[in-house]
């Protein structure tokens, strides 16, 4: 699943839909704590070696991981200064790559004489960008994490605990929709249907079948899938696609 949420449907059956509720419900508390904006995704906790390595293995590479899907932001005005940083900024600006690091907040250095990172924030009012990653119990393979944005200072007390019941609130419109194994392009559309029905236990010959492959076809996607996934045989590419939540 591979659609960004900023291309939903603004209307469902004539209310709002899902996620702009949700967001609604939790802007007013994330802005309580001096916050004008932000951003929110799903990070997957290899990405900052991904960035800086240059390893044909990698599952994401930089251009991927500066890709604008699986974004959620807080207004059509964040939306765009996001697009615009992703696109235009965050290829040269040091910030983008620190703030991949899941361990910790980082706050972004923005000097508006000297980097264009921090032209372009303080030309929009924002004089803080706090990144938030949350780190998940029952997941090890990636983190939800926020971008919060401040034309002054963002009070930090509680504010842990306020994007965590953000994040679970998001997280009822569908974790996958966050997931960065799914949103980044990692995986065809067929690679993952055909994980999928083996996983369920399907022979290879049932498989193209219901997908409209050949059996070469079949198994050229799952030695793909294993060798990517640093698999070592089915079973054991089941299992780490299950980890990473991708079926």
């Amino acid at each position: 699943m591979n659609t960004s949420l900023a291309q939903f449907p603004s209307r469902i059956a004539g209310s709002l839909p899902p996620w702009q509720q949700i967001l609604d419900t939790i802007k007013p508390t994330i802005f309580h704590h001096g916050i004008q904006g932000f951003w929110f995704q799903g990070v997957a906790l290899c990405a900052y070696d991904n960035y800086h390595s240059n390893c044909r293995s990698n599952l994401f590479t930089p251009h991927t991981l500066r890709r604008a899907q699986g974004v959620l932001c807080s207004s059509p005005k964040i939306r765009q200064l996001h697009q615009h940083y992703v696109s235009r900024v965050a290829t040269s600006d040091p910030n983008f790559a620190a703030a991949l690091q899941l361990q910790q907040p980082y706050c972004y250095g923005l000097d508006p004489d000297t980097t264009k990172a921090g032209r372009l924030f303080h030309s929009h009012g924002i004089h803080q960008v706090l990144s938030w990653p949350l780190l998940q119990t029952d997941c090890h393979s990636w983190a939800g994490r926020f971008t919060l944005l401040s034309d002054n200072s963002i009070d930090t007390e509680q504010l842990g605990s306020t994007l965590e019941i953000a994040q679970m609130k998001l997280f009822q419109l569908g974790r996958e929709r966050f997931n960065p194994y799914r949103q980044g392009r990692v995986f065809t559309s067929t690679a993952l249907g055909v994980l999928a029905l083996t996983a369920r236990g399907l022979h290879n010959h049932q498989i193209a079948e219901q997908l409209h492959l050949t059996v070469r076809g079949v198994e050229y996607h799952l030695e793909a899938m294993r060798k990517k996934l640093a698999a070592s045989n089915r079973a054991n590419l089941i299992h780490i696609a299950h980890q990473l939540e991708i079926i």
